[in-house]
């Protein structure tokens, strides 16, 4: 095939530019997004129930939930979040599941538990939860002479729904002001004066707001269409509706209610760099280009700040998901071009010829190209992983091409024509090329197919780099040996036409490089001598390592830097919203008074959050406009920001992996009694503060919100037809306010009409006292009256996890890695606190994935050794080699170790990648040394000889593609360019595994190489008899491998410590002579003994003496004390075979 390639130049360049061609034209068609979709197979089910305490929804709702839907098989976890009238419980299950099966089962599940919940919840909504739906794109809109209700209501009208409508776009919020209703305020003394409950009001209300179809009228003529006109056009409509007769006069609504076009009450709030706001986020839709999308919604928006929005509202974008992806796939590319930029000049100094370089160098873009085919192909992005993964391949690509241009260069110095090197140095190295190519790609297709969400997040990493490596060796296979044959040629001395001093900087590599290959092949000399201090020595430089190994940080993933990050504050408990934003202003200033700040915005009570609590969302400016990284900035921040009067302060990045809370230590605990497990929580919370480099530690379980409980006295209450639904009733729309069925329309818009008391009357204990509640005869009871009324407390969120209550506790680190402090608190905290029996814990959040991804490393690292190892035993027909070339494998651990120590990375999900990689890199310069030396051995070199000779003549090639490929990953291990900080542990993990790995390797794998097959050859001889049959012919068997190696027509090698003659198997009756590879010349006239050391005979023809004596009776031949063999009396047989 290879010569094929080599004859046909035409067809092997259109086959490679065909290639190119599907490659170019599939790129512009591939997606770019930040991360890869990850299919979680998760459903949740929310409910809601205006007004109901935590405790409430738990007992009523979340409970009846979680029993019914637990009987769904297949799921992995269950857990739940109760807040104040809210439940969300969520179903994670394995991966490789149907979500949209299981959500369809869930739903069955909730609709058979209905009829056990409240009547007047919102109906439940099952769906599944996609994770990388996400909000891409934040803008706050201002304005000096506008309320941010005014501006929220233009949002509401002008803006929602246009940018709603912009492709790929899933979900455009808007938070910061109250939504807008028409409010319904009710006169308490005029409905007493007219005796009009508030059920009353809210009925007639939505009774009057609907039309009524009534049919058609026909005659002759025509047809018309006949309704019953109601619906509300305006406010003054609300406001004549009669709703009772007093005396003979009418009583409007207007007279017992004031009706306002307003906004609920106040529970949100936002501002940007201090300036009121009203806050817009818009979330993607899945599987949809990120940054196309995000360039559809910014056309949009600028569209309508020309059409829609007045001058005076100021819109400025808090985050553009975009440009980070597109600084990111910039600079990935400039790693891609520096890289090979890197290799391409590590090969020109050693081969010293422009054109060998070049072709070499074609290896990279054609195989980078035709890479994009298959990504197209298996609908992969162009995102964090597969950048990375392409840009961790330059070096890689390169090595193969480099080691055929070497051995062809070779070739050619030998004497050889261009073609016929071409051809032979490939068929050469072929055997080397595919076995380092298949061990490549056998380590990362394990990576692609690990299971939990770390597989998905890999899957595109692994594949996308073995698609490369696999177009890299068809192109080796290819491209390379047929430009070879036809473009170079040899320089003779005095041709060279370079600048003198590039001439002397090669001349003066090349120099060095004698200089170093005659140092190597001295210790090698050296360390054949002595293989057992050799062997001890690496043995002994691992065993360092390893005690290393606990000095090395963990952690899920590394905090990159990408210019955005949130400070979530929380004020104690039952702090109202003014106050809260008059605590977190300070910050907020603070926060923006920072040079580094572009853009701090403030969001309080946002979603379902209490007004209590809240975020700023800070953007800081490009990387290279400010002197110090994200990860120092909110380091610093942290130690400002601790002791922030009135407010718990934590500063997180948003980069965790999972729901929830994104801090990567999360413990939750779990037990029977709330209380008690609340005190385990916080004495393992005030543990977890003592310890060095632990920040951010907090308690889900939040101090008890202050309540005002209503106890209705059921004998008074009967008596004057109370009960406590109709009270609670009464309760619920004075102090909450309750929504009509029926919504007042304003154009395309809905919106609610709520019936709440006057702000005035419900802001204490006592105007609960004093609420006055309808009886059905019409009588108005003061509720103090008939209920007891009293202070008390209730959660104000409750955590579940597998149908049991749980507290978590919170924290991050500074100067110290997650994993270190979670193997703290496990191995030490919490094993103090003695928590009897019935209290547990369990890792949660990305501390829990963290432990799953981890194992799930560990698997792939297990399966891809295995997969090595069958690879190469099936490359080299030999079960023992394998064993010798995967002896290089843990003097990966060195570098590796040694490299994280000395950038202070840590080991996480990246590194721990890296470190898989190397199984696979580190293998290929056993192979090129093992390869050449079995080439030699087949050839009659003895075993020394054939390993002195492959470390020598394979020095070159190994330290060509080592080099290329540390220089391929040192702009990554460096960590230059946008979201270099994720891929830097990897890097490092790789040029340092890499440099210790080829030092070791080449010193160690030959001794190692060497006394094994010593071993195996002494084992293969021991005991071994000699079989005579006489006057029968003998030939040397071709068609067998012998331990020494094959035998040639120069040379007969003979030990008589394993000479046997036996029958043969064949068909023919000859026998066979087997032969050992022996070191000694035997001299004419030899007397040798059976005991002595193994000899050569370097003769033409072999005749054995009468010295071996044969049995008649069972054809074996007993070896006499001495064998004599004379050099001039031996004949051979016309019939004898030499090989």
């Amino acid at each position: 095939m290879i010569e094929t390639f080599i004859r046909r130049p035409v067809f092997t360049t259109m086959f490679i530019l065909l290639l190119v061609v599907f490659g170019i034209r599939c790129y512009p068609e591939i997606g770019v997004d930040l991360n890869p979709d990850v299919d979680m197979p998760i459903v949740s089910v929310r409910v809601t129930y205006d007004g109901a305490s935590p405790e409430e929804m738990e007992t009523l709702i979340t409970k009846p939930i979680e029993n019914r839907v637990s009987q769904v098989a297949g799921y992995k976890t269950i857990s739940s979040t109760v807040l104040e009238g809210y439940s969300e419980t969520v179903l994670e299950f394995n991966m490789g599941v149907d979500p949209q099966a299981m959500a369809s089962e869930v739903r069955e599940k909730v609709a058979s538990v209905r009829n056990r919940l409240p009547d007047d919840i919102d109906e439940p909504v099952v769906q599944t939860v996609d994770l990388t739906s996400q909000s891409i794109v934040a803008y706050t809109f201002s304005s000096e002479s506008r309320s941010r209700g005014e501006i929220r209501r233009l949002i509401e009208d002008s803006i929602l729904d246009e940018m709603q409508m912009v492709e790929g776009v899933a979900e455009v919020t808007a938070v910061g002001a109250s939504q807008r209703v028409i409010r319904l305020v009710a006169k308490p003394d005029k409905l007493m004066e007219y005796g009009i409950s508030f059920q009353d009001l809210l009925q007639k209300v939505d009774d009057e707001n609907y039309n009524t179809p009534g049919g058609k009228a026909r005659n002759h003529d025509m047809e018309i269409t006949v309704r019953t006109i109601g619906k509300y056009s305006n406010i003054d409509d609300i406001k004549k509706v009669v709703i009772a007769n007093h005396n003979g006069k009418a009583v409007y609504i207007g007279d017992v209610a004031d009706v306002i076009d307003g906004w609920e009450d106040e529970d949100t709030f936002a501002s940007a760099n201090g300036v009121p706001c009203v806050m817009t986020f818009v979330r993607k839709q899945s599987k949809t280009n990120t940054v196309d999308v995000t360039d559809r919604v910014n056309a949009k928006m600028e569209e309508l700040k020309q059409r829609v929005i007045p001058p005076d509202i100021k819109v400025d974008i808090v985050r553009d998901q975009s440009t980070y992806v597109r600084e990111n796939i910039a600079d990935v590319w400039n790693t891609i071009f520096f890289g090979g930029a890197l290799a391409l000049f590590i090969t020109y100094m050693f081969l010293g010829n422009f054109r060998a370089t070049i072709i070499g160098g074609l290896c990279i873009p054609t195989s980078i190209i035709a890479t994009f085919f298959m990504m197209k192909a298996m609908n992969f992005t162009l995102n964090n992983m597969s950048l990375m993964a392409l840009s961790l391949a330059v070096g890689i690509l390169i090595d193969d091409a480099i080691v055929v241009i070497e051995n062809i260069f070779r070739h050619i110095e030998m004497g050889k024509t261009p073609f016929v090197a071409a051809k032979e140095a490939t068929q050469e190295i072929s055997l080397a090329i595919l076995a380092t190519s298949l061990s490549l790609m056998a380590v990362f297709v394990p990576v692609g197919s690990m299971g939990e969400i770390i597989g998905q997040y890999f899957k595109q990493f692994g594949l996308t780099v073995a698609f490369a490596i696999a177009f890299s060796t068809l192109v080796a296979f290819s491209l390379t040996p047929m430009v070879s044959a036809y473009w170079l040629k040899e320089e003779k001395p005095g041709e060279s036409h370079r600048n003198k001093y590039v001439q002397l900087a090669l001349d003066k590599f090349e120099a060095g490089f004698q200089i170093f290959r005659g140092l190597y092949s001295g210790i090698m000399e050296a360390a054949l001598n002595n293989p057992k201090k050799v062997i001890a020595a690496g043995i002994v430089s691992l065993a360092m390592n390893i005690v290393l190994l606990p000095f090395v940080g963990t952690e899920y993933q590394p905090t990159y830097d990408s210019g955005e990050f949130t400070v979530n504050f929380k004020a104690p408990i039952g702090t109202s919203m003014e106050k809260t934003v008059a605590l977190a202003t300070p910050l907020q200033k603070e926060i923006t008074a920072m040079p580094e700040v572009k853009i701090a915005a403030l969001n309080i009570g946002n979603g379902r959050n209490p007004v209590n609590q809240g975020s700023i969302d800070i953007r800081l400016v490009p990387s290279n406009e400010r002197d110090r990284t994200m990860q120092q900035i909110m380091d610093d921040l942290r130690a400002e920001v601790r002791n922030v009067q009135g407010l718990s302060v934590t500063v997180v990045s948003n980069q965790g992996r999972g729901r929830g809370d994104s801090r990567p230590v999360q413990i939750g605990l779990r037990g029977s009694d709330i209380k008690q497990l609340k005190e385990y929580a916080l004495e393992l919370a005030d543990l977890v503060r003592k310890v060095p480099g632990a920040t951010d530690v907090d308690i889900s379980d939040s101090d008890e919100q202050p309540e005002i409980l209503i106890r209705l006295d059921q004998a008074r209450a009967s008596l004057l037809g109370l009960d406590s639904y109709s009270v609670g009733e009464v309760v619920e729309m004075a102090f909450m306010g309750k929504s009509t069925g029926n919504s007042f329309t304003i154009g395309d818009n809905d919106y609610d009409i709520i019936l709440q008391l006057p702000e005035s009357k419900r802001t204490d204990i006592n105007d609960v006292k004093n609420l006055r509640v309808s009886s059905p005869d019409g009588q108005f009871i003061r509720l103090g009256d008939v209920a007891d009324i009293s202070l008390g407390s209730g959660p104000t969120r409750i955590e579940r996890e597998d149908k049991q209550r749980q507290i978590v506790v919170y924290a991050n680190t500074v100067g110290t890695s997650p994993g270190e402090l979670i193997a703290k608190i496990q191995n030490e905290l919490i094993p103090s606190m003695n928590m009897p029996q019935g209290y547990n814990y369990k890792l949660i959040g990305e501390a829990d994935t963290m432990s799953r991804s981890f194992n799930e490393i560990v698997k792939a690292i297990v399966l891809a050794v295995v997969v090595v190892y069958m690879v190469l035993a099936a490359q080299f027909e030999s079960f023992s080699q394998p064993v010798i070339i995967m002896a290089s494998l843990p003097f990966a651990v060195v570098g590796a170790v040694l490299g994280l120590l000395m950038a202070g990375q840590t080991a996480n999900m990246m590194s721990m990648i890296g470190f898989t990689m190397l199984l696979g890199l580190v293998t290929k310069n056993a192979i090129l040394l093992i390869d050449y030396a079995n080439q030699q051995r087949e050839k009659g070199l003895d075993i020394r000889s054939a390993t002195l000779e492959a470390c020598s003549l394979r020095l070159r090639p190994i330290l060509m593609t080592t080099l290329s490929t540390i220089l391929g990953m040192l702009p990554i291990a460096m960590g230059i360019g946008e979201g270099a900080e994720l891929r830097q542990s990897m890097g490092v993990v790789l040029v340092g595994g890499l440099i210790t790995s080829t030092m070791l390797t080449l010193l160690v794998v030959p001794v190692v190489y060497m006394e094994f097959e010593k071993w195996k050859e002494k084992r293969q001889n021991k005991n071994k008899n000699i079989s005579y049959i006489e006057g029968e012919d003998f030939e040397f068997n071709e068609d067998e491998e012998y331990s020494s190696g094959f035998l040639n027509t120069e040379k007969k090698l003979l030990g008589l410590d394993n000479l046997d003659m036996q029958k043969s198997k064949k068909k023919r009756k000859k026998n066979t002579l087997l032969l050992s590879e022996q070191n000694t010349i035997l001299p004419e006239q030899t007397t040798v003994s059976a005991e002595s050391e193994p000899i050569e005979i370097s003769v033409d023809d072999i005749e054995f003496s009468e010295a071996a004596v044969a049995d008649e009776e069972n054809d074996d031949c007993t070896i006499n004390d001495e064998i004599i063999i004379n050099s001039d009396e031996i004949t051979v047989l016309d019939e004898t075979e030499v090989i």
